[in-house]
């Protein structure tokens, strides 16, 4: 095992150098890494706290930032990466055994790297729900003042400019304004797609009943919930494929049943897996109360005296925290922005003072500034005594998307947490720590299993979101011309797809005989501008129409895929539901149940999205091809390839190679599945 000082892999690093040292490195670590969240100076210890989002940019690194501090003779030990030989590209690998801390001896102190995973921090500053308006939304102030904008304008301009072309060519032709084939394929057998999708989306609702089940205790979530769960989802997407197969259904009304089916499936994993996840903390929550109680009972005085003895307790270390020392921090220029705190403690544990940190402690940085402010901190022994929650303590709210944007404030801990029997002690933090994970990140605070309704369920529904969580940012009205405008621009848009697949793409689509570079040639142009005009109906029409209509804050259905230079800044951006779920429930599951790297994890996501693909090809088609399959397993090598330095470099370069795959693979698809 090794364990990278950048925080590739670790992320806790403790540095015991002496105070003076130790204050110096915590100074300019804390100043140059926007990463670190908390800095502690612990008698004399530096621990750095960061994630790994930041970690990948600030390259938080031992090297770096304790050159000064150790010896010439400790040096080799720390190994450059294999980026350019400067100190800032500079890592510590240091190898170890598992689950112990690498120590390096100093002069001064020793260096110790402790490795530490939390569950699921990794992917909080990319999961993230929060009010945020669509790119081509009007009132978004970030993409409005775009200089390029009017050639969005002129986009839209040149395809009505073609819908009027196409109309007045239709019309001289065969007398009407568009053709009526396309139109007589897609609405074939209408009633009995209606009916079908309706069925399918009510029983949906059978995931309440499902985890009101699990509330109760009538089995577990590990394993019987989980067999149930993919069995039922295994049903219900069979169904719908299996409808459509035996209706015979062309490739639109069969692709969008199955389109669907997968959608809803994938809403409903989400519920039913995170309530589940928030069933097992409950039902850890009740062990604890259970354990907790039978404890007490057992103690001379029980449940009264143990709360008396905490109460004393509690208040002594109140006093303790009046009486404290307190200290003033050395002089601080008034130019200079104040970094984040470090705490200095005693050997005990408890606090001694509290200080602000500055940038450049030495002499020369002393000297500056003519202005001097003093601040005094009290310490606060009576909250630094609790002790810390058991670890592997079953996690619910806190893995939420929402936890990073609009945390709920942590409960008062309970009066037990004083005591000082340990047993007891750790009890009541626990039960502290299981009950703020069953409350929701967000305004109403909603407390599980209070979510388990079926309005509650409804609502998710109608979200345009496959990511579930007790709470979602909301706005607080509805506009009714906003709405209006979205049920013009999706009719409009569905004109223009109409009009293009049915006189530029249906007429050229390849026969046998057929010139396959010349029908490349006519599909490639109309094939991408449907593309782009299919994103923009489901994403910027549907999603956002449904948004408005449900409240829902949250309008990044999309980020700028558009100028993308590789496949996964592209396969991360132009569909944000789907990426935010693979990312979740496939990528981040796979790490914590399946324990695979981060490749290995990338591959399953990847394997996983690419079967799907394919198996909406095969009901679309009627054919089983591993074309698409295939295309999209390429994207892995083309990733890799994509993050080599030459390559990353020329960022137009990647964007042309990216827009040429597009412009390739659509006419590709429909040359290999209706060809061959």
């Amino acid at each position: 095992m090794q364990v990278v000082g950048s925080f590739l892999q670790t992320r806790i690093v403790e540095v015991d150098l002496g105070l003076n040292t130790a204050s110096a490195v915590a100074t300019r670590v804390i100043q140059s890494q926007p990463g670190v969240s908390e800095v502690i100076l612990n008698n004399p210890v530096v621990r750095f706290h960061t994630d790994l989002h930041h970690a990948e940019s600030c390259n938080l690194n031992l090297e770096a930032q304790l050159q000064e501090e150790l010896s010439d003779q400790q040096r080799p030990l720390l190994q450059p990466s294999s980026r350019p030989s400067s100190s800032a590209n500079m890592r510590a690998e240091i190898p170890i055994a598992p689950c112990e801390d690498a120590v390096i001896a100093t002069p001064s102190g020793t260096v110790r790297v402790r490795p530490y995973v939390s569950a699921g921090k990794e992917l909080k500053t990319f999961l993230q729900f929060k009010p945020r308006f669509s790119s081509f939304d009007r009132e978004n102030n970030r993409s409005q003042p775009d200089e390029f904008r009017g050639f969005f304008t002129l986009f839209w301009i040149g395809l009505a400019l073609l819908f009027v072309r196409t109309c007045i060519e239709s019309w001289e032709a065969n007398g009407t304004l568009l053709s009526p084939n396309f139109a007589q394929l897609i609405t074939a057998d209408g009633v009995a797609l209606a009916f079908a999708d309706f069925i399918m989306v009510s029983s949906m609702l059978l995931c309440v009943p499902f985890v009101k089940c699990l509330q109760k205790g009538y089995f577990k979530y590990h394993w019987t919930g989980i067999i149930i769960q993919h069995v039922f989802q295994t049903t219900f997407l069979g169904v719908a494929i299996a409808w459509g197969y035996a209706r015979n259904w062309y490739w639109v009304q069969a692709g969008f049943l199955v389109l669907h089916a997968m959608s809803s499936m994938m809403k409903m994993h989400s519920y039913m897996s995170h309530n589940g996840m928030l069933a097992n903390v409950n039902a850890r929550l009740i062990k604890e109360k259970e354990t907790l109680h039978e404890y007490l009972n057992s103690l001379p005085g029980g449940h009264e005296a143990a709360l008396a003895e905490a109460d004393q307790r509690k208040s002594e270390l109140e006093v303790r925290e009046v009486s404290a020392p307190r200290i003033s921090e050395p002089a601080t220029p008034v130019s200079t922005p104040t970094p984040p705190q470090i705490r200095i403690t005693d050997d005990d544990g408890t606090v001694v003072s509290e200080t602000i940190a500055r940038l450049g402690l030495n002499g020369d940085a002393k000297k500056k500034g003519s202005e001097v402010r003093r601040r005094v901190r009290s310490s606060k022994p009576a909250t630094d005594a609790l002790p810390s929650p058991q670890s592997g303590l079953p996690r619910g709210t806190s893995l939420e998307p929402a936890h990073t944007t609009s945390p709920h404030a942590k409960r008062v801990p309970t009066l037990l947490a004083w005591s000082s029997d340990p047993k007891i002690a750790l009890l009541a933090r626990n039960i502290d720590a299981m009950s703020d994970e069953l409350c929701s990140n967000g305004a109403r605070g909603l407390v599980w299993p209070q979510n388990v309704t079926y309005k509650h369920f409804i609502e998710f529904m109608f979200f345009p979101t496959l990511v579930y969580q007790l709470e979602y940012p909301r706005t607080s009205t509805i506009r009714p011309l906003f709405v209006l405008e979205k049920v013009f621009a999706t009719f409009g848009t569905f004109s223009l797809i109409y009009a293009v697949t049915e006189h530029y793409i249906m007429p050229y689509s390849p026969k046998p005989g057929d010139n396959l570079i010349q029908t490349f040639a006519q599909l490639a142009i109309p094939m991408i501008v449907n593309f782009l005009l299919i994103f923009y109906i489901i994403f910027e029409c549907v999603c956002t129409g449904f948004a408005e209509l449900s409240y829902f804050a949250d309008r990044e259905f999309y980020q700028d895929w558009w100028n993308s230079t590789s496949w996964d800044e592209f396969s991360r951006k132009w569909n944000k539901p789907v990426h935010t779920f693979l990312l979740r429930h496939v990528y981040a599951s796979s790490r914590s149940g399946l324990r695979l790297g981060r490749w290995g994890a990338t591959f399953f996501t990847f394997l996983l999205s690419a079967l799907c693909h394919e198996l909406v090809m095969a009901v679309v088609s009627k054919k089983i091809r591993p074309y698409l399959f295939l295309m999209q397993m390429i994207q892995l090598p083309m990733i890799m390839i994509g993050r080599l330095p030459a390559v990353k470099r020329n960022r137009t370069l990647g964007n042309i190679i990216f827009w040429a795959g597009l412009m390739l693979g659509f006419p590709l698809l429909e040359i290999c599945y209706l060809r061959f």
